[in-house]
């Protein structure tokens, strides 16, 4: 299975900073896949947002689920709901062997027409516009949630063969699968993942995070990233640390760690370059920071690889 990618958004809208992989095609708006935590730098699925809902199931080991300011601890056999347009992470519990799970995303048009049908509009748009309704954590000990977990391994086993007739099958398990949600949500919706301030929160810190992600090489200060939301310093502070829990300048150097990280595993290019290029100013202290987080200078994790 190819792994998801992250990345700006390809429209060029910077409001919105989400996956770059294709969740299936405009004709077929599914996809079921094998994750491996393995795949992402530090082992951390990072923050972001997709169109799609997302509903995960654990094959091993303990995953952390970070929803808006929720976060939910999934084990084995246990699962998670994410809804469409909702900021998220996942990464392994620490101490903990490496998790793997099956996900299915999906476009809410898959399940009825957006255009207004009456599917569409009675048991799919209530769901994905609930402001309240952002994630949750499914468990085998509920018999309805139990059904949804075991929807989502159903749909791995048939997409590994993709047989005559699978665009079909997809197609009914989703819907059987959105009827065990859409029916039983109200009895759970105040145990939901709750949105920031009616979505606006949430709102300004994609602005932001699609800025930082887009201008990380640029010397920025936090005045910039406040600025790119329209939004005073100290608001901009209040909506990192309600939301993910952390200071802006602290995003930005994990995401330029990040960068930094990739291009030393995938170029040739010289530590020197990849320390300006990731937008640090002293290799110095590009070095320093770059050991804390890795546990190894920019040479040795290139030569550890």
């Amino acid at each position: 299975m190819d792994r998801p990618v992250f990345g700006s958004d390809p429209s060029g809208d910077r409001s919105r900073y989400r996956e770059a992989a294709i969740h299936g095609t405009p004709q077929f708006p599914m996809r079921i896949y094998e994750n491996n935590f393995d795949w992402y730098a530090d082992n951390i699925i990072d923050w972001h947002w997709h169109p799609e809902i997302e509903i995960a199931v654990v094959l091993s080991g303990r995953v952390m689920c970070c929803i808006n300011d929720t976060v939910i601890e999934v084990g084995e056999g246990e699962g998670f709901f994410i809804n469409s347009n909702t900021m998220h992470m996942e990464r392994p519990i620490e101490d903990d062997e490496k998790p793997i799970m099956n996900t299915v995303c999906f476009m809410p048009e898959f399940i009825g027409d957006c255009g207004g049908d009456l599917i569409f509009r009675k048991y799919v748009s209530p769901v994905v516009t609930d402001m309240s309704l952002r994630g949750m954590k499914l468990s085998e000990d509920i018999p309805w949630q139990r059904d949804i977990l075991a929807a989502v391994r159903k749909l791995y086993r048939i997409s590994e063969h993709k047989e005559r007739g699978y665009e079909l099958q997809c197609r009914n398990i989703i819907g059987e699968l959105w009827y065990k949600l859409a029916v039983n949500i109200s009895s759970v919706s105040e145990d939901s993942a709750p949105a920031a301030e009616s979505g606006l929160g949430e709102k300004r810190l994609k602005e932001m995070l699609s800025f930082i992600h887009e201008n990380y090489a640029s010397d920025l200060t936090v005045d910039d990233i406040a600025a790119s939301a329209n939004i005073s310093k100290s608001e901009c502070f209040r909506c990192f640390r309600n939301i993910i829990g952390k200071q802006p300048i602290s995003c930005l150097n994990e995401y330029r760690l990040k960068k930094a990280a990739e291009l030393l595993a995938d170029t040739n290019m010289q530590i020197t370059e990849i320390c300006f290029a990731c937008g640090f100013n002293h290799i110095s202290y590009f070095g320093k920071v770059f050991r804390q987080q890795y546990g190894l200078t920019p040479k040795q994790f290139r030569n550890s690889l």
